[in-house]
């Protein structure tokens, strides 16, 4: 396991979407993230490296019939 963490736009970069886009399903739950401290009105998050490419992995399927 790493003790790296990447920020939401690296992963926005990495899955090629809009960072509200990852800030929303890291809220959701559908990203795994990491909460470092909440605030009254933010919330700082990183993410592991490793967490986004189970994300992937979990995802990727093969297209039938090539």
């Amino acid at each position: 396991m790493s003790d790296s963490l990447i920020d939401a736009k690296e992963v926005a970069e990495r899955l090629r979407v809009q960072l509200p886009t990852v800030y929303a399903a890291a809220n959701d739950g559908r990203i795994p993230c990491v909460r470092l401290w909440q605030g009254k009105r933010r919330t700082l998050i990183r993410f592991r490296p490793e967490d986004i490419d189970r994300f992937i992995a979990e995802r990727t399927t093969s297209v039938k019939g090539e």
